[in-house]
């Protein structure tokens, strides 16, 4: 009978690392996939445009320009923090607005810089889940309605740059239908999946508008700083059509799809494609010296036994209920 149990323990403890395996050369799969897409975009791109005519465009930014775009950028950062910690409460999570600064930075760090394996969102419901025990469901549904509400504003300030720019597409006039259309989307996506925070969906939009509106100036400053005046909108409209195609989950970390977006919407357009390519890189590039900061929580992680405090549990409870 002991052997026979033996037998059947030694079965189940193989079928799990075979099961473990396979998840793991599927998530490996997946991974290289997402590089080979990436570096295939990338080298679409470089292929089709004048890298050096890119280069010559960044090097004679003003750097009062860019400067003013890194402190706008930095600000939307902020923002974002702020929506995930008004997400996180409502699930019941007592994070001070401290440990949510560093919680977030450190997920900004992972997203940029390993953002094939667990990713900044996704190590981000690890630890709150660790010390908070307020539910992975929970926890995937905060960074879930944060990237929606976000797509969702992203979305109506491009239908608002339309009407700014000079561009004429095919049944344009109709475009501000998509406003009110994305806003009761985006109302009734949480209604029916994500119910616990429709009490909140008002101050999750106003968040994501708040940050989109940071993104756009500093976006309008990078391109001050490229000595560009006019067809400002025209440039900026690309800049965030461009942002909704990174929300298609097959490169890695959104990279060379966006300049892949970029250089065909350029062409499109009629406007300059180094320009536009510029713009993308320099964005990419304050962003990446912004997110770099995170790696301290790497070594000091954020959650250290912090108490919670009296007022931000009962912060939390208001909100749950």
């Amino acid at each position: 009978m002991k052997h026979k149990i033996k037998k059947i323990g030694i079965k189940l403890f193989k079928l799990g690392v075979s099961i473990e395996m396979k998840n793991r050369i599927k998530k490996i799969g997946i991974n290289l996939f997402k590089l080979g897409v990436s570096i295939a975009a990338i080298w679409w791109v470089l292929s089709n445009i004048s890298f050096r005519k890119v280069i010559d465009v960044i090097s004679t930014a003003n750097v009062y320009y860019l400067a003013a775009a890194f402190f706008f950028i930095m600000l939307s950062f902020i923002f974002q923090a702020f929506r995930q910690n008004l997400s996180f409460r409502n699930t019941g999570a007592n994070l001070s607005q401290r440990l949510n600064m560093k919680l977030f930075w450190l997920g900004m760090f992972y997203n940029l810089f390993l953002p094939g394996g667990i990713g900044g969102d996704g190590y981000k419901v690890y630890l709150v889940n660790k010390y908070r025990k307020n539910g992975i469901k929970k926890n995937i549904g905060t960074m879930l309605v944060n990237r929606i509400s976000g797509l969702v504003a992203i979305g109506m300030i491009t239908v608002g740059l339309y009407y700014l720019s000079g561009l004429h597409f095919p049944f344009g006039s109709a475009a501000w239908i998509g406003i009110p259309a994305l806003y009761i989307f985006y109302y009734y996506v949480l209604r029916f999946f994500f119910k616990s925070f429709l009490n909140i969906h008002a101050g999750l939009f106003w968040w994501s508008m708040a940050v989109q509106m940071m993104q756009f100036l500093s976006a309008l400053f990078i391109l001050f700083s490229f000595h560009q005046s006019t067809d400002l909108f025209d440039y900026l409209f690309l800049f965030f059509v461009s942002a909704i195609a990174t929300a298609v989950p097959i490169t890695i970390g959104g990279i060379g799809l966006r300049e892949t977006a970029v250089y065909a919407g350029a062409q499109a357009l009629n406007l300059n494609v180094e320009l536009c390519i510029a713009l993308s890189i320099m964005f990419f590039i304050i962003s990446a010296i912004i997110s770099f900061g995170g790696l301290y929580w790497v070594f000091f992680p954020p959650f250290r036994r912090e108490p919670v405090s009296d007022q931000a549990a009962a912060e939390s409870s208001e909100l749950a209920e």
